[in-house]
C-alpha cells in the first residue's frame, strides 16, 4: 500500500506528473474533452507499468512523452470506459427516468415498487462496471481494444480478491477525492489532489490485476 501511495511522486523531478496532471485539470474547465484524454492516456500508462511489473518490484513512473502515444493511449481508454458505461448509463436513465419516474416513493405500493426497481437497476450497473477497471488494465498492457472483451484477462482479474479489494478502495478514494474536488479548489488545490487520488487508484488496480494475471497465467 506504501508504494501505492507513493507512486505518483516517484522518480526524479518528483512533481512534475502531480504539476502536469493537475494542470491538464484546469485547462479542462477551458478546453473540454482533449485534457482530459491525455490524462487518460497517463493513467493507461500507470496501470500498464504497474501491472507488468513483478510483485517485488517497484515499478518507475511513467514520463507523458511521446504525446501522439499518449493521446492514443488515451483514447483507447476513453472508448472503452464510454462502451461499458453505456449499458449501466442506459438501465438508470430508463429505469429511473422512465417506468419508475411516474411511481410516488411514499406511497406504499408505489414505495415498493420503486425500491425494488431501482435497487434492482442499481445492482445490475454495479456489477456490469465492475469488469470495467480490469478491462481498461487489459487494453493498457495489449495496446489494443480487444483486450477490453478478452474473456481470458478480464475474467482472471475480476475473479481475484486482491482486484475486488483494489476496485472497492479505488473506488472509495475516487469519491472521497470528487467530494473535496470543490471545496479544495478555493485554494487551486483540488486539480492537483484529484489527479493524485486517480494516480494511485490506478497504481492499485494496476498492481493487484497484474498479480491476477500472473497467478492464473495470462
Amino acid at each position: 500500500m506504501s508504494g501505492v501511495l507513493t507512486f505518483p511522486v516517484r522518480g526524479s523531478p518528483r512533481a512534475d506528473a502531480l504539476l502536469v496532471g493537475g494542470g491538464l485539470h484546469l485547462l479542462a474547465v477551458w478546453v473540454p474533452l482533449l485534457p482530459f484524454v491525455a490524462v487518460a492516456g497517463y493513467l493507461s500508462r500507470v496501470l500498464a507499468a504497474t501491472a507488468t511489473a513483478e510483485s517485488h518490484v517497484e515499478p518507475d513512473r511513467p514520463g507523458w512523452r511521446p504525446v501522439g502515444a499518449l493521446f492514443r493511449d488515451g483514447l483507447r481508454v476513453t472508448v472503452t470506459t464510454v462502451g461499458y458505461l453505456a449499458v449501466p448509463l442506459f438501465l438508470l436513465v430508463v429505469t429511473l427516468g422512465g417506468p419508475l419516474e411516474g411511481f410516488d416513493p411514499t406511497g406504499t405500493t408505489d414505495g415498493l415498487l420503486f425500491t425494488v426497481g431501482s435497487t434492482v437497476s442499481t445492482l445490475l450497473s454495479a456489477a456490469i462496471c465492475y469488469p470495467l477497471p480490469a478491462a481498461v488494465a487489459a487494453v493498457a498492457r495489449e495496446g489494443t481494444l480487444r483486450a477490453a472483451v478478452d474473456t481470458t484477462l478480464v475474467g482472471a482479474a475480476t475473479q481475484d480478491a486482491g482486484y475486488l479489494v483494489a476496485t472497492l478502495l479505488a473506488a472509495g478514494g475516487l469519491g472521497l477525492a470528487a467530494a473535496a474536488y470543490g471545496p479544495l479548489n478555493r485554494i487551486a488545490l483540488g486539480f492537483f489532489c484529484l489527479f493524485y487520488v486517480e494516480v494511485v487508484a490506478a497504481a492499485a488496480i494496476g498492481r493487484a490485476t497484474g498479480r491476477a494475471w500472473r497467478r492464473r497465467g495470462v
